[in-house]
């Protein structure tokens, strides 16, 4: 059976989750990957992320090439670190990312107010009927980096610093 095609945003906005058991071991991880996402993003807007042990979830404005082309490098770019550094062999991510778009102001607000405060990732995204009650657990929140929308600008000064800070063989 085929599998469903991605919904595609009109102002293209996505609430983005990529999972995997052991996808951070140090704080130099986590760095790596913010690094690479920020790269990766620098046509685009990285309104707000989440880092967790086995879970990353990102509110983005996709760049000029498309949410899957943009986000492709940020994954395999990050697995061929994390593999490198961690002498390991596989696949890091579970599966592909899962994104789900985000059409209004509201809902970017409401998604990334949901990421600060531990909500699981199925009720990240604004719902239109009253949520049902589930258990929560509690997970150590890294660092969140938040940009309003109507003040965000992309990330272009630091695209040349962060070039030469990244190993040659990620470039």
């Amino acid at each position: 059976m085929a599998r469903k095609a991605r919904e595609i945003s009109k102002n293209g906005n996505y609430y983005i989750t990529l999972k995997g058991n052991e996808l951070f071991v140090t704080d130099e991880d986590k760095k790596m990957f913010v690094e690479i996402l920020e790269k990766n993003f620098a046509t685009g807007i990285v309104h707000s992320y989440y880092l967790t042990k086995s879970e990353i979830r990102l509110v983005v404005k996709e760049g000029e090439k498309g949410i899957s082309m943009t986000m492709k490098p940020v994954t395999t770019s990050y697995a061929r670190y994390f593999n490198r550094t961690h002498e390991r062999e596989g696949k890091l991510f579970a599966d592909r990312f899962k994104s789900e778009p985000l059409e209004t102001d509201e809902e970017i607000e409401e998604c990334i107010k949901n990421l600060e405060n531990d909500t699981p990732k199925k009720q990240a995204k604004p719902k239109r009927t009253a949520p049902k009650k589930k258990d929560v657990t509690k997970v150590k929140k890294i660092e969140i980096k938040i940009e309003k929308t109507e003040e965000t600008k992309p990330i272009e000064e630091k695209k040349e610093e962060k070039k030469n800070k990244l190993p040659s063989w990620l470039l």
